[in-house]
């Protein structure tokens, strides 16, 4: 029998659609498309990048999600 020395767990991370990242920053779809291109002018380059899982599925990390959202956060503290 065999026994696992790893100490460490795996850290496991959520994905998040579109229309869930639009509600929880209340805007549209589009806005949130917007804010990943690079040639719109409503680009915001910190913003978390989109993860392609097929051709027509496309979802955001919830970890760098949180993260971003705890940075504007802290931007608007200061």
């Amino acid at each position: 029998m065999t026994t696992n020395t790893n100490t460490t767990t795996p850290t496991t991370d959520q994905f998040i659609r579109v229309k869930e990242l639009a509600a929880t920053f209340g805007v549209s779809a589009t806005s949130i498309w917007g804010w990943c291109n690079p040639k719109d002018r409503r680009h915001k380059p910190d913003f978390p990048k989109p993860i392609k899982l097929s051709a027509n599925t496309t979802v955001w990390s919830l970890n760098a999600v949180n993260a971003y959202i705890g940075k504007l956060a802290e931007q608007a503290a200061n």
